[in-house]
């Protein structure tokens, strides 16, 4: 990938949040002329049903800022989340959708990109919903239902995950930092940036050859976004100039 390289995810675009909608929008517009390639990591929206959703005057206004930026000649790329893993992108949108791992260059390093949802293995129920969810029956599902009877569905869905995450213990839902070793060792990578917990940290793993783990943190708290700008890659706020 060609630098300035920059990974955003866990936005969580919602109308019922429109101080995070103004503030990712206006970082959205300041990338303009900045940004060689962006990477929405997963959970950009707070849930994706079909394309249908993208009539919606809020979600539009995302998508015509993405093409903006599109056109000022950031490419862009996309990874689902828990959350948004339906989004497939939008007419008009020039967009690579990713599977949920890539190994990309950046300079002298090797990376792994993930929204991370994958790594957070001692949550055995959550992997399995996960599984039956993005099943091709459930795809079926999904494409034949009134666009009004499929959001009633996925706002149902998303309060019963709030209120599993209320009662499951932290350790069941952190980041299996064993399982990232073992994908950096089998990848050969020496950086993995991942999302979805929130923790907005960046670990160095000892050993030889010493691997960076980094983690975005949401929106709602602030926000975080990795950055390569041809030299170094960093953990940062998102700052709107």
């Amino acid at each position: 990938m060609t630098a300035p390289v920059v990974v955003v995810g866990d936005v969580h675009l919602s109308p019922e949040h429109p101080a995070v909608a103004d503030r990712f929008e206006a970082w959205l517009a300041s990338l303009a002329g900045t940004c060689a390639h962006l990477v929405l990591l997963g959970d950009v929206f707070e849930g994706w049903v079909s394309r249908r959703q993208a009539r919606e005057p809020f979600v539009r206004r995302f998508l015509d800022r993405l093409t903006a930026l599109a056109a000022s000649g950031t490419r862009l790329a996309f990874q689902g989340g828990n959350r948004d893993f339906a989004f497939d992108g939008a007419p008009g949108l020039p967009l690579d959708v990713w599977p949920d791992l890539v190994r990309t260059r950046w300079g002298s390093r090797t990376v792994l990109l993930t929204h991370g949802d994958l790594l957070c293995s001692a949550d055995g129920r959550y992997q399995r919903m996960r599984k039956l969810l993005r099943s091709p029956v459930i795809d079926g599902v999904r494409a034949v239902l009134p666009y009004a009877a499929a959001t009633y569905l996925a706002r149902g869905l998303r309060g019963l995950s709030e209120r599993e995450v209320a009662r499951k213990p932290y350790a069941a839902m952190g980041l299996d930092y064993a399982q990232a070793r073992g994908w950096l060792h089998a990848h050969a990578a020496d950086v993995l940036v991942a999302g979805h917990v929130h923790t907005g940290v960046h670990h160095r793993l000892p050993g030889d050859p010493v691997r960076d783990v980094l983690v975005l943190k949401d929106w709602e708290a602030g926000g975080g976004v990795v950055v390569w700008d041809g030299v170094a890659i960093s953990l940062r706020p998102p700052a709107v100039t």
